[in-house]
């Protein structure tokens, strides 16, 4: 790796800490991804990141080609649209997006590949714009992580899945050790599935996630 690339590599690193600090409130969060907005996609590229492409990929392990064009997907934490598009190029039609920060969603919008938005924070707090049994698939990319999306909110993103429906996210393996998660999201996991809210389809660690950084991809199917 050369030094320039040396470079742009400690530059991400060092945005990438700050917006997952400890600390950091969800406003400051949606506020740095605000500032991001504009260079975001240069920076966490599928070279360097992917995320989305593997959310993608596991959605279509759920759902067969014929039945994708009318499965209603909901992308949490979307972002610019990174995972809109990856889901769009695999046939699925019907997404929505959601996001706290409008000028990430500014980006999604211009892609073209989601049909509606809301700005809106996801946590443990029902969404007011969102009824319950109403997606087939909630998804999220990177949404995971230190001040993002709290563990809590995986009951939430249950609530709006319909009865046999799917909840799908990716997200770096590490940040299950961070103070939010650590002991906390995975027992929350089993939990909800001991109690019969839903079915661990699987759990992949993943080697190249991001850069060098393993991530995790989780599957769950609403019981």
């Amino acid at each position: 790796m050369d030094n320039n690339a040396l470079g742009d590599e400690r530059m991400i690193s060092d945005k990438l800490k700050y917006v997952y600090r400890p600390g950091h409130t969800k406003e400051e969060v949606r506020d740095s991804y605000s500032t991001w907005a504009d260079i975001y996609e240069n920076e966490l590229n599928p070279d360097r990141y992917k995320g989305p492409v593997l959310a993608a990929i596991e959605c279509c392990g759920v759902i067969p080609e014929s039945r994708r064009a009318n499965a209603l997907v909901l992308d949490v934490a979307a972002g610019t649209g990174l995972l809109g598009i990856e889901m769009q190029q695999k046939g699925f039609k019907n997404i929505h997006a959601l996001d706290p920060s409008t000028k990430m969603l500014e980006k999604a919008r211009a892609k073209k590949v989601y049909q509606k938005f809301f700005r809106e924070f996801i946590s443990e707090e029902q969404l007011s714009t969102v009824d319950e049994d109403t997606y087939d698939i909630v998804v999220s990319s990177g949404g995971m992580g230190q001040g993002h999306i709290p563990a809590g909110a995986l009951w939430e993103m249950l609530r709006i899945t319909r009865k046999e429906g799917f909840v799908i996210f990716s997200m770096r393996e590490e940040y299950l050790r961070h103070p939010e998660y650590d002991g906390v999201l995975e027992a929350l996991m089993n939990k909800m599935e001991e109690t019969g809210k839903w079915r661990k389809i699987k759990k992949n660690v993943v080697p190249n996630y991001y850069a060098e950084k393993d991530g995790a991809v989780y599957v769950f199917k609403k019981e």
